[in-house]
């Protein structure tokens, strides 16, 4: 197991944290995320990453400050401060709860005083150490305590940056003396601080850097602009309370001991950040289980014991087995011959099963996956997507040891069936749907695909030559020839020579773009622009499937072995790689000639099967649509009825690509498509779309 982050390393600083207001600025900054339980933790987690930032670097004492529930001294000089806030966000006040939890669970001392904010808290404690001699650093990103940078304070933005004199000086011209009389004059929106109406925050530093304080200012009134004397003499009441809301307090009568330190509750900070699977937290605060020592037995293994495995490569149809081990109840036995150590086994349970199986089924043997932990968590969020984050999560380390992976799996399979305790319908997805379907899976890619490969190398040489004839009408349009593929030269071509318009530029370099959709939008403008997109059409495909993919059939099978991903997608659908089959290309004549190269042996069929508008359905039944409803019941196409009605002709005159435009419009309508993507979509104008 790693040492555990030394807090405290003795630097002679003192880390002053701005809780509330730190905790308040990640619960914004990271909304959405949430345990597998739907618990809201984004308030949490930000804080403890910039918390933990801050620590490696700051300090002897670490003190923590929340503002106290009570109204402070502010609230009682001025009904109106803070007032127009919003409201507490609902999630927040429980989250809050957890962050002091958490910093108590670190050893770290909190403070929250009733009648004052966090603020004069920090600017009492951010004085007491300075006299004290020691480097103080104020974690925050509120600008109110800027009055306090000094040669030994400064403040530590969540960002990384310190704001120090010579920062304050560099960006607003202005001395932390003069920091009070600044938001006095400027005033401050998110505090309700009125300010003197009409002085914003630039002519606020002018003045300031002109006449240096408040009280110069004030003494020398007749020496500024007729207008700014008037609003100042117009607000003064408003002046001198904005200046008293500004100064923050540095008598509170506080007794701190800086030389005070706890030693964080290891066991029970890990349990924290497990229950509230912070899985990365529980790797940098070095409490994740590393490998443990393990109890060897012999090979082979008992029956139900969990496996791990080392692979030469990713691919298992194509990877050599290079370590194969079992763990049941602590104890891990090896098999000497990896292969041979397959035929002892009769199922494989353990993370990534279902790789082993197809590797297994290569080699002629049937061990169908069982359980694996990786489809657990799966089920729990669909976000864990690799075994190195479930491991982190749920509290362990993805090494590159066969047996400690196996002994990771076998613990990682109790807690994760320990979470889905009462959760009976995961459970029933997990024995009814999941882990059969990685049975079905595991054959699907072993079986592979068969490849017409003569008639893909046919492809190549036919689409060879027609990416030369439209190269050569590209350089005919442009009177000379030119390197297609460099967008420097063909955006001289274009804007340049052409005197096409420039309809955007590129984020990174900030040159007119020559993107796909930048063409389509320009597609009209020059014969020349369709040709290019043409060219560009024919070589990606070539190059991205007719000229890579015979280089793909295994020599053993001659297939073509995709992997099929079971826990890839945050949808509940399969995803496909290695290569990725899901996107052959169907819109164009071309690639539905690239598709035909996918065949089924002599004397077999290959089927398609596919929802019925599974989607619309669900639409129809929810809005009560009578033409919808009706489409369905009569047994009709949805997307030919569509078609018919969006170009104006009969049924029986809708074409395949009026029909796919349909389709287009359907789904995308019922997913938010905006008119901008659909345009790109369908290749037509905004307007249309």
């Amino acid at each position: 197991m790693e040492p555990m982050l030394p807090l405290f390393a003795p630097k002679g600083r003192v880390l002053l944290v701005d809780g509330h207001h730190l905790a308040y600025r990640t619960f914004f900054a990271l909304k959405g995320l949430t345990t597998s339980r739907g618990e809201p933790v984004q308030a949490v987690y930000g804080f403890a990453k910039s918390l933990l930032k801050a620590l490696k670097e700051d300090g002897d004492a670490v003190i923590v400050v929340f503002d106290a529930k009570a109204p402070s001294f502010r609230h009682e000089a001025y009904e109106g401060y803070k007032a127009g806030r919003a409201p507490t966000p609902e999630d927040f006040p429980r989250q809050l709860a957890l962050i002091k939890e958490f910093v108590d669970l670190l050893g770290l001392v909190r403070l929250e005083v009733p009648g004052y904010e966090a603020d004069d808290v920090l600017a009492t404690l951010a004085k007491k150490a300075e006299r004290e001699g020691y480097e103080v650093r104020i974690l925050t990103a509120d600008r109110d305590l800027y009055q306090l940078v000094s040669d030994r304070v400064a403040i530590l933005h969540p960002e990384g940056h310190l704001i120090t004199p010579g920062w304050l000086m560099e960006r607003y011209g202005l001395r932390p003396e003069q920091w009070v009389d600044y938001r006095a004059l400027a005033g401050d929106p998110s505090d309700n601080i009125p300010g003197v109406k009409g002085i914003g925050e630039k002519r606020a530093a002018a003045l300031l850097r002109e006449w240096g304080s408040l009280e110069n200012l004030l003494k020398h009134l007749d020496r500024v602009k007729p207008s700014l004397r008037e609003a100042i003499l117009a607000h003064m009441e408003d002046l001198r309370l904005s200046q008293d809301l500004s100064r923050v307090r540095t008598d509170l009568p506080l007794e701190v001991d800086f030389a005070r330190r706890r030693e964080p509750d290891r066991e029970a900070l890990k349990a924290f950040l497990e229950r509230l699977e912070f899985g990365s937290l529980l790797h940098e605060f070095g409490l994740l289980e590393g490998p443990q020592a393990l109890e060897e037995a012999p090979w082979p293994p008992p029956e139900g014991a969990f496996v791990g495995y080392l692979l030469s490569r990713p691919e298992p149809m194509w990877a050599g087995l290079e370590a194969l081990a079992a763990c049941r109840e602590g104890r891990v036995h090896r098999a000497e011959d990896p292969l041979s150590g397959l035929r002892d086994l009769r199922e494989v349970r353990g993370l990534l099963a279902k790789d082993l199986a197809v590797l297994a089924l290569r080699e002629g043997l049937d061990l169908p996956p069982s359980d694996d932990p990786m489809l657990l968590a799966y089920l729990l969020d669909p976000a864990n997507t690799t075994p190195e984050g479930v491991a982190r999560r749920y509290g362990g380390e993805w090494t590159a040891e066969a047996g400690e992976r196996a002994a990771l799996a076998e613990r990682l399979y109790g807690r994760l069936r320990e979470r889905l305790e009462g959760e009976e319908k995961l459970l029933w997805l997990y024995q009814e749907l999941e882990r059969p379907l990685s049975r079905v899976l595991a054959h699907m890619e072993a079986t592979g695909v068969r490849l017409d490969v003569p008639y893909l190398r046919a492809l190549s040489l036919e689409v060879e030559a027609e990416v030369r004839r439209v190269e050569e009408e590209v350089f005919r349009l442009a009177g000379h020839p030119f390197n297609l593929n460099s967008r420097d030269q063909l955006e001289r071509v274009l804007f340049d020579e052409l005197g096409l318009p420039a309809i955007g530029k590129t984020e990174k370099t900030g040159k007119r773009s020559t993107s796909a959709a930048v063409l389509e939008a320009l597609r009209e403008a020059h014969p020349i622009v369709a040709k290019i997109l043409e060219y560009r059409e024919l070589t990606k495909l070539k190059s991205t499937y007719i000229d890579p993919l015979p280089g793909l059939v295994h020599p053993k099978t001659g297939r073509l072995h995709t992997r099929f991903n079971q826990t890839a997608t945050a949808t509940g659908r399969l995803s496909s790689s290695d290569p990725n089959l899901q996107n052959i290309p169907v819109r164009t004549p071309l690639g539905q000639r690239i598709r035909r190269a996918f065949v089924a042996e002599e004397g077999w069929l290959l089927v398609a099967l596919d929802y019925s508008q599974i989607e619309l359905r669900v639409l129809a039944h929810l809005s009560g649509d009578e033409n919808l409803i009706r489409v369905f019941k009569e047994g009709q196409d949805i997307h030919t009825e569509t078609a018919s009605w969006m170009f104006a002709v009969p049924k029986e005159a809708v074409d395949p690509l009026m029909r796919r435009a349909a389709k287009t419009v359907n789904f995308g309508v019922l997913y938010g498509m905006s008119a901008h993507r659909l345009s790109q979509e369908l290749s037509i104008p905004y307007e249309e779309a």
